[in-house]
């Protein structure tokens, strides 16, 4: 009798193993199927070089530059997330050029450029033109075409290059930096600096020498998000992009992240 007791008691034993069994599978099952929380798209990379107020690695108030914020806010409306590398301007370049990235933080838009890049709806408007010193009291011109003789520098990569090019300037110095490019023109190494505005006054802000220094605009035009044409699924990342843009300009969060510039 306790024999036949003990081989039911195993019995009922390996039935409710095998019944617990089932329910965990199913239970996990469920919990891989149903539950699971949704996964996340691969992070975007784009390179930006340092352009402040636009693009700021280290800046002293802690702020990214507005570009950088709206790259990761509109990202962040269609749960890309968002990776960013800084590089000075030609290799940035050269890094989308070969599809090695994502694209470019922002730039303008050029001809050449479009055969390795896809741009943006508009991120917002660039001021460029020529900055003198005050104390030269140069005449306003109403073109390069007119600068004549006098020497320019502008930063080697930048489309500004070509319209010194285009406008057959004489006398130009490709730089390499903001800095070294406002350094020359306050020691009177070259008669005009041609760059864009935003970024030269913030150096000249920090260089303290704001007032020595005057600034006649040339054009202003609008710059964009530059997507690597060779990255894969840059045409879908784009559109993507384009939408999160849209998103945060209905909403206010662009007009706030300005704000916080000025």
């Amino acid at each position: 009798m306790p024999n036949i007791i003990c081989k039911r008691s195993s019995g009922t034993n390996r039935s409710g193993t095998a019944n617990l069994r089932s329910g965990i599978v199913a239970f996990i099952f469920f919990c891989l199927v149903f539950i699971r929380p949704a996964q996340s798209e691969e992070a975007a990379v784009f390179v930006c070089n340092e352009f402040p107020p636009y693009k700021m690695e280290n800046s002293p108030s802690g702020l990214p530059g507005f570009d950088v914020e709206f790259l990761r806010e509109a990202f962040d409306r269609v749960g890309i997330p968002l990776e960013i590398q800084y590089m000075p301007w030609k290799r940035a370049l050269d890094t989308a050029k070969k599809g090695e990235v994502s694209g470019v933080c922002s730039c303008s838009y050029t001809k050449e450029r479009e055969a390795y890049l896809l741009f943006s709806e508009p991120l917002g408007k660039a001021s460029s033109g020529l900055f003198s010193l005050a104390s030269q009291n140069f005449e306003e011109v109403q073109g390069l075409e007119e600068v004549g003789k006098r020497s320019v520098g502008a930063i080697n990569g930048y489309n500004l290059i070509k319209k010194l090019e285009a406008a057959k300037v004489q006398r130009t110095f490709e730089l390499s930096s903001e800095k070294q490019g406002l350094q020359m023109l306050l020691k009177g190494r070259i008669d005009f600096y041609y760059s864009y505005e935003a970024p030269a006054r913030y150096y000249l802000s920090q260089l303290q020498d704001a007032q020595k220094v005057k600034y006649q605009e040339l054009s202003s035009t609008d710059y964009y998000s530059c997507f690597s044409k060779p990255a894969p699924g840059s045409a879908e990342l784009l559109k993507k992009f384009n939408r999160g843009l849209a998103e945060i300009k209905a909403d206010g969060t662009y007009d706030a992240i300005l704000k916080k510039y000025r």
